[in-house]
């Protein structure tokens, strides 16, 4: 198996009402073996301070898409998509399993790395879904 170095990404997530209530930090690190996402809402009037830093572990497995939109030739945001909308349901952000970040100025060059990362971790669980499928079929 090929090692692959794990990929760091800090994004935020601008907060969706006009008061700035709900503003999203957080760093999506790509592993080895799974996904991390920790989280946690920015401090505001409203809330009193920053919150606890809150950290989902995802298997690769459970990521159905990886797009990076480039607006001026420079990567800007990050659209991540699961197939369990219940792995995002906590984040404020998330939509049906859906969240878009807006990736930081210091992560850009790191967020080039991710489409063959990801394409290369999807191949592997294929290709291990596949022999299950295989041997399953051969002890029948």
């Amino acid at each position: 198996m090929i090692l692959t170095e794990p990929v760091h990404i800090n994004f935020h997530c601008p907060a969706i009402d006009p008061l700035g209530r709900e503003n999203l930090i957080g760093k999506l690190r790509f592993l080895s073996d799974k996904v991390e996402l920790s989280w946690r809402m920015r401090g505001n009037v409203f809330t009193g301070g920053k919150s606890e830093m809150e950290t989902i572990d995802l298997p690769y497995s459970e990521i159905d898409h990886v797009e990076l939109v480039k607006k001026w030739w420079k990567i800007r945001k990050l659209i991540f998509r699961v197939s369990n909308p219940k792995l995002l349901g906590d984040i404020p952000m998330s939509d049906m399993g859906k969240l878009e970040m807006e990736i930081d100025k210091r992560s850009r060059q790191e967020a080039k790395k991710l489409t063959s990362l990801i394409d290369f971790q999807r191949s592997v669980f294929l290709l291990d879904e596949q022999d299950k499928r295989l041997t399953a079929m051969r002890e029948e």
